[in-house]
């Protein structure tokens, strides 16, 4: 059995620590969560906006803090990604986050937040699916998203992936902490106090969208001039495009 993060019945809080967002954007994705017996609550600012953001950083904050406080979320879910969640960082209650224990649930710009939670709170997270898009009936792995999501399964497996064109450059083993996200995310979290310094063994994961291949081997190259990929033990590549 793996995690259980959240079982039908219980909470899911719904924020936006990024991107503005329309209702009609994820009511599909709300929808889904709903038949699946969750309780969705949505933040106050979830469909707020200021400037390109859904909210001024100090709404953001509050709509994280007060689920954080709210005994019936068990379950924070980032709706959409884009940018803007790198502003919240100084600001967060890292120990509210230690004491509550609940993980954060999303991918692209949120990566900077998931990091920061892991290294400062020591708090899991879970990589997608955003519900602007992913979280949809016609997604092939919403069934192992929610089973997941219930605990019923603890990890990913090759069978789980057979629709995809596998690739493996180098076989092996590794055992390790498993951190990742979007490429460009993480290398601007170097020399900050987000970015994992200590923890070794690390398998990491990563993807990246609308980035030129000049720009995401300049990244790579950073990581590893930072040292960070010598704690590295394993490395998967999403896509990129």
């Amino acid at each position: 059995m793996g995690d259980i993060y959240a079982r039908p019945g219980d909470g899911i809080g719904l924020i936006a620590p990024a991107g503005h967002i329309l209702q009609k954007e994820i009511q599909p994705g709300i929808e889904l969560l709903e038949a699946q017996g969750y309780l969705v609550k949505r933040a106050d600012n979830l469909f707020g906006k200021h400037r390109y953001f859904s909210g001024t950083i100090t709404q953001r904050v509050s709509d994280i803090h007060d689920f954080l406080d709210d005994p019936d979320i068990k379950v924070l879910y980032a709706v959409r990604g884009g940018s803007g969640s790198s502003q919240l960082l100084p600001h967060l209650d890292y120990a509210k986050w230690r004491i509550s224990g609940k993980p954060l649930i999303g991918f692209s710009d949120i990566s900077a937040l998931q990091w920061a939670i892991w290294h400062n709170s020591a708090i899991k997270s879970v990589s997608g699916m955003a519900l602007t898009f992913q979280l949809r009936t016609s997604n092939p792995y919403i069934s192992l998203f929610l089973r997941q999501l219930r605990g019923t399964r603890k990890s990913i497996t090759a069978r789980d992936l057979q629709k995809e064109k596998l690739v493996v450059a180098r076989e092996g083993e590794a055992r390790g902490i498993l951190l990742g996200g979007t490429l460009s995310i993480i290398v601007s979290l170097l020399g900050t106090p987000y970015f994992p310094e200590n923890d070794e063994n690390i398998i990491l994961f990563i993807e990246e969208v609308n980035e030129p291949l000049y720009r995401m081997e300049r990244a790579i190259v950073q990581l590893k001039l930072s040292g960070f990929v010598d704690r590295v033990r394993g490395l998967i590549l999403g896509r990129f495009k």
